[in-house]
């Protein structure tokens, strides 16, 4: 067992990039030969692994090609892994059945979604095992018809400073207290539209506290606007979207990260500010932030969607900057010894080796056939055949 496939539809930026880099280059390390397979389009961090070192493979579909050509190609590409580690990929999802019988299929399950759910546990006769990010996803995969003995929670791991990451900082100045949110700027999972009421309710109070917003999405321009109405722009730094090692030294410097989503799968930014010293407070969500954060001790929950509850949390941290400090150590502590990317590529590695003996006799023989249940009606049909006849359609009944 040598050659890792990492397979996603494309490298964004976001939390299952930063895992899936995390990831390779500890199996490097580790002596393993990782590579990236991408099979959607082209994402902006498609060139950050080939700065690394690391091979990139680039299976796209072509206008002219269907989408049940475009999967025969991406199992050819697969074919020469021994493991393929699955990321949310459909044509490589409906494509397992073609693989030979000695590779391990692993579909790693990172957000609460039901989109998610349905790429990631379909072909489940080609899946050897479900990673899935948090307990509570482990729980739900369970639920959707995965064999329990097959479905497996590995936390997301960070790189954690192996001394405290914030010096001799003092945390009892009487200065702002320092608030980050970083991720995608979208309410529907993120809650960001509560971040302008949790400010307003802190400066009715008069509590001096500062917050950077890193990151871009769908409702960036839509916050701008109510932060500009909650008359709290002077409080506000909007940074859009950085390059990770640029959020990274914004959030190293903040004092609490503000998480206030309405679900997700395991945020990796959570374990990044806690390696960082970074203080969370977050939305609690059932096994999901909840088994991580211990409420009052190395973090502090608050219900989703609870604006008086967050600015109820925050005051105290800005009020009490021992208790600030005590949580910030706390926070790391636990980043330290449980969520360290070295633990995580351990139980990665240690899973692979197992499907790898499973895979001698007791895992049934591939079907030999394409998974057609995520590719959509007429999958023989080319793309570009496809978009011309809507077109037509589209023509004829305007008419």
């Amino acid at each position: 067992m040598k050659k890792i496939a990492l397979v996603t539809y494309a490298l964004n930026v976001g939390g299952m990039e930063t895992f899936m880099l995390g990831l390779a280059r500890h199996l490097r390390a580790g002596g393993l030969d990782p590579a990236f397979v991408i099979t959607d389009y082209i994402g902006p961090w498609h060139e950050k692994p080939r700065a690394e070192g690391l091979v990139v493979h680039t299976i796209l579909q072509s206008t002219w090609q269907s989408r049940i050509a475009h999967t025969k190609n991406v199992a050819e590409c697969l074919r020469e892994f021994d493991v393929v580690l699955l990321n949310h990929s459909v044509s490589a999802q409906s494509s397992l059945g073609l693989l030979p019988q000695s590779l391990v299929a692993i579909s790693i399950l990172h957000n609460d979604d039901e989109s998610i759910y349905a790429v990631g546990l379909s072909n489940q006769d080609n899946i050897d095992n479900v990673v899935t990010v948090s307990e509570r996803l482990r729980i739900q995969a369970i639920a959707r018809g995965m064999p329990a003995e097959r479905v497996r929670c590995i936390r997301n791991g960070v790189e954690v400073f192996p001394g405290f990451p914030k010096g001799s900082r003092p945390f009892d100045t009487d200065g702002p207290l320092r608030v980050a949110f970083v991720g995608r700027i979208e309410h529907r999972q993120k809650g960001v539209f509560y971040l302008p009421g949790i400010l307003a309710r802190l400066s009715a109070r008069n509590i001096p506290l500062q917050m950077d917003i890193i990151g871009s999405g769908s409702d960036l321009e839509l916050l701008r606007q109510r932060v500009a109405a909650a008359d709290i722009k002077a409080r506000v730094r909007f940074h859009g979207s950085l390059t990770h090692e640029d959020a990274m030294r914004l959030l190293q410097a903040a004092d609490v990260l503000i998480m206030p989503s309405h679900y997700e799968g395991q945020g990796v930014v959570l374990f990044e500010a806690m390696a960082r010293a970074v203080v969370p407070v977050a939305s609690h969500l059932s096994g999901v932030t909840n088994v991580v954060i211990a409420d009052g001790v190395n973090g502090m929950l608050v219900p989703v969607g609870a604006e008086e509850g967050f600015a109820e949390a925050l005051a105290t941290l800005s009020g009490d900057r021992q208790q600030l400090e005590c949580m910030a150590r706390a926070a790391w502590q636990a980043a330290l010894k449980e969520y360290s990317i070295e633990t995580m590529a351990a139980e990665y590695t240690d899973l692979m080796t197992e499907c790898r003996g499973r895979r001698n006799g007791e895992m049934p023989r591939r079907t030999g056939i394409i998974d057609r249940t995520l590719l959509g009606r007429y999958p023989e049909i080319p793309r570009g055949m496809g978009s011309m006849a809507a077109r037509m359609r589209n023509a004829f009944t305007a008419r």
